[in-house]
């Protein structure tokens, strides 16, 4: 049962993390077209990824760290 859990945890933890990824991206790319300077546009989509990216690592390490790393 707590292999099925984890699984259903990080399947659900990615899709979310992706759809609001891609929102957060899209509401970005939204502000940014309003935004003159450059450097505030740019430093936008870092800090977003890297969170993202945070959070894509962390359920894939939940799965791995408890079912592959017992």
């Amino acid at each position: 049962m707590k292999p099925v859990i984890l699984i259903a945890i990080t399947a659900l933890g990615l899709w979310f993390n992706w759809r609001h990824m891609k929102k957060a991206l899209q509401q970005i790319s939204e502000k940014n077209a309003k935004e003159p300077s450059a450097f505030k546009r740019f430093f936008n989509y870092p800090m977003t990824v890297a969170w993202y990216g945070y959070l894509f690592a962390f359920f894939v390490g939940l799965t791995a760290n408890n079912l592959i790393f017992k």
